[in-house]
């Protein structure tokens, strides 16, 4: 019998039980894992890593249509989202742009560093010519990437210094990609069914959590991701970001509870597979690249692996790959778990937004 070497390497990683609960029972229906883990592994998340989800504020819409651009094929209209608490506001910018003249679009809400359209991780008329529209908005016009808790989003919502599930960053830029699936959804432009969201590094996390926490994306892109992302936390590969790395510099993406799982990664009652199972039954696309040391490509492929189990619950196939580990230039689309390991540097690339589309189109 030829050996599994993808389930020896899990085994090394000794994974809490996506279906195991703490009262004992196991879970083995679809409706079981709805009704139960689901909430269970979503609680525990948000409790011990990211922090808790703000209240709901509904923001008053402004519509400004710009020139039509890219040599006249696409409508783009910038998109203002105010949101006010206790008298105070926030105004957050995004960009809105489309193939014109169509209907039915599928779209990538994407979450970026930068405002520029396109910009070097944004591709636009590429994503526009395959047929994609594109609904973006810079993270720093959310709230910015630093430990002051007082400005954006994050200044209508935090009183004074954090402690326990208290929210970090990532989870203040996630909550603003769900008020723009909020408003895409009133667009007749839009295919409602197609709805992808995507970011990649530290918005690689934010896409991700923001897929698992909001069920309306069908399609969840987390490029590059890393620690605290798709890759697992446990028996991190040589090189590899670590809990401790992660909190050293950007503690403030996460809740205060994350750190005390610092160099106690054996002991976290979760792990990262616990966050990507949270996708299924939709759609979860992972990329990543072979230069990327530092986001362990070994641990998020096994979470891939791992967490198809969730989505084999529902019918799905989950991750269909050979019994290996990856090697570069591999591109897993056949089943409802996506995995490519690209060659390259850390990079949210066009061979990645290329892979991305075709995926979504083959799955169509």
């Amino acid at each position: 019998m030829k050996r599994d070497i993808l389930q020896s390497e899990l085994k090394k990683r000794n994974l809490p039980n996506l279906f195991q609960m703490p009262d004992g029972q196991v879970i083995q229906t679809k409706e079981e894992w709805e009704n139960k883990a689901r909430l269970y592994w979503r609680e525990v998340l948000l409790k011990e890593e990211y922090g808790q989800v703000p209240s709901l504020i509904t923001p008053k819409i402004a519509l400004e249509t710009k020139a039509i651009d890219f040599a006249g094929k696409a409508k783009w209209e910038t998109v203002s989202f105010t949101f006010e608490k206790n008298g105070n506001t926030h105004v957050i910018p995004t960009q809105l742009i489309f193939p014109k003249n169509k209907t039915n679009i599928p779209f990538f809400i994407y979450i970026n560093f930068r405002k520029d359209i396109p910009d070097r991780y944004l591709p636009v008329e590429e994503i526009i010519d395959n047929g994609f529209g594109i609904f973006t908005v810079c993270y720093e016009d959310i709230t910015t990437d630093n430990a002051d808790f007082s400005n954006g989003l994050a200044g209508l919502f935090q009183q004074g210094e954090r402690q326990g599930s208290d929210a970090g960053k990532i989870v203040y830029w996630s909550y603003m990609l769900s008020r723009m699936m909020d408003y895409l959804l009133t667009r007749s432009e839009v295919d409602k069914d197609r709805i992808s969201v995507a970011g990649h590094s530290r918005l690689g996390k934010t896409s991700l959590l923001t897929g698992a926490l909001d069920e309306r994306f069908a399609f969840v892109c987390s490029n590059n991701s890393g620690c605290s992302g798709v890759a697992l936390a446990r028996s991190r590969s040589e090189g590899a970001e670590s809990i401790r790395d992660i909190c050293r510099q950007f503690s403030y993406w996460f809740c205060p509870n994350y750190t005390k799982y610092i160099d106690k990664e054996n002991a976290m009652p979760f792990d990262q597979h616990c966050l990507l199972s949270l996708v299924a039954p939709r759609k979860a696309c992972v990329g990543t690249a072979i230069e990327d040391i530092w986001c362990d490509n070994l641990n998020q492929f096994l979470n891939c692996v791992e967490s198809s189990k969730a989505w084999l619950l529902y019918g799905k196939k989950g991750l269909k790959a050979p019994n290996r580990l990856p090697i570069c230039g591999d591109e897993f689309l056949e089943g409802d778990v996506y995995f490519h390991l690209r060659k390259g540097t850390h990079y949210h690339s066009r061979t990645d937004w290329l892979i991305y589309m075709k995926a979504i189109k083959e799955q169509v």
